[in-house]
């Protein structure tokens, strides 16, 4: 190596200009609104994790999840007191979980600097459902198992909405978007939108 000379090191032109091309289109120089840090506005994500025991390394390491500034996982998996163990905390962020056990529970992941006024929780065995509720916002992060009555599931989220306060809806009901029922019906009726509209599950599903 000490008697590599750089000077014989030669670009061909069209390389040159593909580099320029693609640092000029990377994301890295482009970030869409949810990766670019300036971008204003509170930042709302969920995800079914099945089983936060097996994933919480990945959450952790997701750079598209750490933007969130409240992250719903759904579908847990873990039991009720497990969720102390140092190893499903967050940094950065304040964890609140409904855990109940395999294949059901939540985790509300809520960054620190965002002002909680009140946390208000549902625990079933086949429902759970969490209210952050913030100064000019309230989240409501839902895991419904199929077992449980979609008109049940409307009973307890008319609880939790106030009909003067803006509100988002989130998590894993176990019902295509585009399926009308008594759940999706009140949300209509409520004048509630479907925001997410691109498939959010592997076999080309939609949750709300």
């Amino acid at each position: 190596m000490d008697k590599f000379d750089p000077d014989k090191i030669a670009v061909d032109e069209k390389v040159k200009i593909e580099v320029a091309r693609m640092d000029k289109v990377s994301v890295n120089n482009n970030p869409s609104p949810w990766m670019n840090p300036a971008t204003l506005g509170l930042k709302v994500c969920s995800l079914n994790t099945i089983s936060l025991r097996k994933h919480m390394e990945d959450v952790r390491s997701d750079p598209v999840l750490l933007q969130s500034d409240v992250l719903c996982l759904q579908e847990t998996w873990l039991e009720d007191g497990e969720e102390i163990d140092e190893r499903y905390q967050l940094e950065g962020f304040k964890g609140l979980f409904n855990s109940v056990g395999r294949g059901k529970g939540q985790a509300v992941y809520v960054k620190g600097e965002v002002k909680i006024r009140s946390i208000s929780k549902l625990v079933e065995p086949n429902i759970q459902m969490m209210k952050i509720e913030l100064r000019n916002l309230d989240v409501i992060s839902i895991y419904r198992s199929q077992s449980e009555s979609l008109f049940r599931a409307t009973h307890h989220l008319r609880n939790f909405v106030k009909s003067d306060k803006d509100t988002i809806v989130i998590g894993d009901l176990n019902y295509g978007a585009n399926e009308v029922n008594d759940f999706s019906r009140y949300l209509v009726r409520e004048g509630f939108t479907q925001l997410v509209t691109l498939p959010t599950h592997i076999r080309g599903g939609i949750d709300i």
